[in-house]
């Protein structure tokens, strides 16, 4: 192979590992129990095929492609998350509400504090 389609291979594989890292979080957050052990059993392969092959080339150039890869894919996601959030009209998030101030944390609304005893 020529160099310059090992790099385009390596890029591709760093890719779609890192899409399958970024999507093997979102499984696991969603309870998709077939999806995750799939994607962990891919990922798996490709990272022993790029670890084997480096080991046996000491290829740094391959090694940098396959970084990039990543770096593209984690990039990838970021991007169509954005666009999936422009095209729901998601917009910037609601603020969150601030705690109630502490003048209002009195020992019969914190029953916490009813027990403890101040000691001059």
């Amino acid at each position: 192979m020529t160099l310059l389609l090992n790099l385009c291979l390596y890029l591709a594989v760093g890719c779609s590992e890192w899409y399958l890292a970024l999507r093997r979080t979102l499984a696991c957050t969603r309870g998709e129990k077939t999806v995750l052990v799939t994607i962990v059993f891919i990922e798996n392969l490709l990272g022993l095929w790029v670890l084997s092959n480096f080991i046996r080339t000491n290829d740094w150039t391959l090694a940098l492609s396959y970084s990039a890869g990543g770096a593209l894919g984690a990039l990838l996601v970021t991007l169509r998350d954005e666009r999936q959030h422009a095209a729901q009209g998601a917009g910037t998030p609601a603020p969150a509400t601030s705690p109630a101030p502490v003048a209002e944390h009195t020992p019969e609304t914190v029953p916490a504090l009813a027990t403890l005893q101040v000691h001059s």
